[in-house]
């Protein structure tokens, strides 16, 4: 007899909160100023148990991502949770390929299946009273195996060979689970914004290296494309001001967010800071350039500089070439950008098959709860060498009733039930869009976006 666990309804929380008013923290080459913003997917049952994802946006557009969630909810309202626990992968793959709703394809409708799936995995989290990291890192293989949808991936990694993978590591997964609870995972700062005043980096990179962070990136190329000496001497300040508030064990990463061209033009310019000794550059070009991802690779290693990325990427697919082409050194999945947990384990395991590490991107309110707890779990089965886990210093006191603790450099694993979405409501009161009266306003945010240094010609039809 299945017991009581039936979904009642299917909520979205439209939360816009004003970043450009942090001292443009958040900022980048493409997005000049964002509003870190979400739509909160709440799933709730007959029993009490509450549900929780997020889906994090920059401000305008999040009607449309909340929009894309309630239209699932006749596939999830009426269901039971222990239809989800039994058989985890074919629910996923309801939502994911219905034979109507995925000729929408990729984006905001794989966003939306994905803030559906993680809701599911928040309630059985809570079902079992664990935190999310628990759940996932102690899933049998047979489970983990069962979650995929392997369809398009068996060229790259089949059932038989992912099921192998994970039984050999079984002893391992233990110690190294065990590992991770004594020291937590090992995190980087993004403290460069684009447009963030240099003595705010000092100030913050010297405070978090004092407290034991090794590792800091910059946003790099800024209006490259329209005035090269300008970005090239904006990235070098940058660059200059994290090292000298910092120290020579420090490494330095930086990100372009696709803003640098095609292959040819990115690996001109990274060659221009090489002297900085970068880990990586971060999505140097366009995030489905797979091709383009080969060729600078290939053109970076003489310099020692890696190429990340899959932060926009949006479906395991794409990861799959990415990774059997040879186009990354460091996989950057996203909590929020695919179709939930299920497919995040298909780009983890391919990713631990082609000896990628994987280094989750958190830039944005509520991403770091997400990829924490698939972090983790990359790091128990398949260990943790040269991973790194982004971590943003703001948007967590005051906001999450849990917020993420970084103690000596290291994210400490939460003891919170599931993802630890739960927010003050106060935030929720002052930012939930369009009632609340501190909501993030559009309009002045396009303003911003085209009085900044670097901005696109075409920026000034956003005023």
């Amino acid at each position: 007899m299945i017991s009581p666990n039936k979904i009642i309804s299917l909520e979205v929380i439209d939360i816009r909160y004003p970043t450009v008013r942090l001292g443009m923290a958040g900022s980048d080459p493409r997005h000049l100023a964002p509003n870190y913003s979400c739509a909160i997917t709440v799933l709730r049952t007959d029993t009490g148990l509450e549900g929780r994802s997020l889906i994090f946006t920059i401000g305008a557009g999040t009607e449309i991502q909340k929009a894309a969630v309630e239209a699932l909810k006749p596939f999830v309202v009426g269901r039971n949770l222990e239809e989800f626990i039994a058989e985890p992968g074919y629910f996923a793959q309801a939502l994911a390929e219905h034979h109507q709703l995925r000729w929408l394809a990729l984006g905001v409708y794989r966003m939306a299946v994905g803030g559906v799936i993680n809701a599911l995995w928040d309630l059985w989290a809570k079902r079992d009273g664990v935190p999310m990291w628990r759940l996932l890192a102690s899933l049998a293989p047979k489970t983990i195996v069962q979650c995929i949808d392997f369809h398009h991936l068996r060229d790259a990694l089949t059932e038989d060979e992912l099921l192998g993978m994970l039984e050999s590591r079984l002893a391992a997964r233990d110690v190294n689970l065990a590992r991770l609870e004594r020291e937590g995972l090992r995190v980087y700062s993004t403290a460069g914004w684009s447009g963030r005043p240099l003595a705010e980096v000092r100030k913050l990179c010297s405070g978090l290296y004092a407290q034991g962070t090794r590792a800091f990136k910059a946003k790099v190329g800024r209006g490259q494309q329209y005035d090269r000496a300008r970005a090239l001497d904006e990235d070098r300040r940058m660059l200059e001001a994290i090292r000298e508030s910092t120290g020579p064990d420090a490494l330095l990463l930086t990100d372009a967010n696709q803003n640098l061209g095609d292959w040819r033009n990115a690996a001109d310019y990274m060659a221009s800071l090489a002297d900085y000794k970068l880990l990586f550059i971060e999505e140097a070009i366009a995030y489905n350039d797979v091709l383009g991802y080969v060729k600078l690779r290939e053109a970076l290693a003489p310099l020692g500089i890696g190429v990340a990325g899959g932060e926009q990427a949006p479906d395991a697919i794409t990861f799959k070439q990415l990774l059997a082409g040879g186009g990354l050194t460091h996989c950057q999945i996203d909590g929020a950008r695919v179709g939930g947990v299920n497919e995040l384990f298909a780009i983890v395991a391919m990713a631990a098959k082609y000896g990628v590490p994987v280094c989750p991107h958190s830039g944005g309110i509520g991403l770091g709860q997400l990829v924490g707890p698939m972090s983790a779990f990359d790091q128990a089965w398949f260990g943790s060498d040269g991973r790194w886990l982004e971590y943003l210093e703001f948007l967590q006191q005051g906001v999450f009733l849990s917020p993420l603790v970084v103690r000596n450099g290291h994210w400490q694993l939460p003891a919170a039930h599931g993802w630890g979405l739960e927010m003050e409501a106060e935030f929720v009161a002052r930012y939930q869009y369009p009632e609340g009266p501190d909501t993030a306003d559009s309009a002045e945010a396009d303003r911003i976006a085209a009085e900044q240094p670097g901005a696109p010609p075409y920026a000034r039809f956003w005023r």
